[in-house]
C-alpha cells in the first residue's frame, strides 16, 4: 500500500507455451524497471514453472542479465546430489542408459545453475553447513560464490514435556506428498507402533503437485487399506494453510519426516521445533548430521527403525 511493494503476474506457469517463454518475459520487464538486483527462486525439479525439462530457459535469462550488467542472486531451495540422480531418473524412465546420461546432464546444469548467477544461496539449517562444502564439491563450484541462507531451528532439550498436547499420541506427516517424502515406510511401520500404542494415530496430509505425486496419493490409500489401518491412520490430500500447519503440529504427540534421499533444509522441522514437539527425521547426508542433536535420526526406508523410535 506505501508504494514500496509491488506485484507483476508475467506469465501463466501451467501454460506450456507461455512459460517456455517466461525467460523472455521476465528479461522485458527486468530491463524496463532496471532494478539493482534481481532475486531468483529455483528448485531443479521436473516440468519446472519456468519452463523446460528442469528450469533450463532460465539459463539464457540469466545469460542475458550479465549481458546487460544486471546482477542477480539464486536462492536453491531443494538440493540433489548426483549419485541421487541415477537412481531417480531409472525409476522416471526405466532406462540404464537414460540414467547414466540424465546424471551427466544434470551435473552440467547445477554447475551453470550455481556460477553465472553472482551468488547462489542454498537454504541450510545451520552456520557452516557442510551442505556448502559437499555442493560445491559435487558440481565444481567454488565454495566463495555459495552462501547459507538460514532457515532456523529452535533448539530445545529432546527430554522436554512441554508440547502443547502433553498426552497426544497422533504422528503427523506433512507437507508435499510425493515419493521422495517417504510416507509409505510410516504406514508400514505403523503396525507395530499400534502393538505398543494401541491408540495411536496417524495423520498425513499435504498436496500433490504433479502426476506421480496423485499416483503415489493413491498408493498410500491403497497401503492403509491392505494393512487394515483405516481406523489408525488419516490421509488428506489438498493444500494446507499455515494456520492448518501449526494446529496440526500443536497438536501432534511427534511430527515424523521419513525422507529418502538428502535435502538442505526442512521448513516442517523448524516449525515442529519452534513449537517444541519432538521430530524424528530419516535420511543420510549432512543436514541430518547436524540435526541429530536436537533430533532423533534414524536411516532412511526403514519402517522398523521408525516404530522403534
Amino acid at each position: 500500500n506505501d508504494g514500496k511493494v509491488k506485484v507483476y503476474r508475467l506469465f501463466d506457469s501451467h501454460n506450456f507455451f507461455d512459460k517456455s517463454i517466461s525467460f523472455l518475459k521476465l528479461f522485458l520487464k527486468i530491463k524496463r524497471i532496471h532494478p539493482d538486483i534481481v532475486h531468483f527462486y529455483y528448485a531443479p525439479i521436473p516440468k519446472s514453472r519456468f519452463g523446460g525439462l528442469l528450469g533450463e530457459p532460465l539459463l539464457i535469462l540469466f545469460l542475458m542479465l550479465k549481458i546487460i550488467r544486471i546482477p542477480f542472486f539464486v536462492t536453491l531451495f531443494s538440493i540433489w546430489y548426483p549419485n541421487q540422480i541415477e537412481p531417480r531418473a531409472y525409476e522416471l524412465t526405466k532406462s540404464r542408459l537414460l540414467s547414466k546420461l540424465a546424471k551427466q546432464y544434470f551435473k552440467a546444469l547445477m554447475y551453470f545453475f550455481g556460477k553465472l548467477p553472482n551468488i547462489l544461496f542454498i537454504i541450510v539449517t545451520a552456520k557452516n553447513s557442510k551442505i556448502i562444502r559437499s555442493f560445491s564439491q559435487s558440481y565444481h563450484i567454488p565454495s566463495d560464490h555459495i552462501k547459507e541462507e538460514l532457515h532456523g531451528i529452535w533448539k530445545y532439550d529432546k527430554s522436554a514435556k512441554d508440547n502443547i498436547e502433553l498426552n497426544s499420541k497422533k504422528i503427523v506427516c506433512l507437507g508435499f506428498i510425493v515419493p521422495n517424502k517417504g510416507y509409505d515406510y510410516v504406514l508400514m511401520a505403523m503396525n507395530r507402533v499400534l502393538k505398543k500404542i494401541p491408540d495411536a494415530s496417524l495423520i498425513i496430509a499435504g498436496s500433490t503437485i504433479s502426476a506421480e505425486g496423485r499416483e503415489y496419493f493413491k498408493k498410500l490409500r491403497r497401503m492403509s487399506s491392505e494393512l487394515c489401518l483405516e481406523r489408525s491412520v488419516i490421509i488428506e490430500e489438498r493444500y494446507l494453510s499455515e494456520n492448518e500447519f501449526t494446529r496440526y503440529i500443536t497438536t501432534a504427540g511427534v511430527v515424523i519426516l521419513p525422507y529418502v534421499r538428502a535435502l538442505g533444509a526442512s521448513g516442517i522441522m523448524s516449525l515442529a521445533l519452534s513449537h517444541r514437539i519432538p521430530v524424528i527425521a530419516a535420511g543420510s547426508g549432512p543436514l541430518f548430521e547436524e540435526v541429530s542433536d536436537i533430533v532423533s535420526v534414524v536411516p532412511p526406508m526403514n519402517p522398523e527403525a521408525l516404530a522403534d523410535e
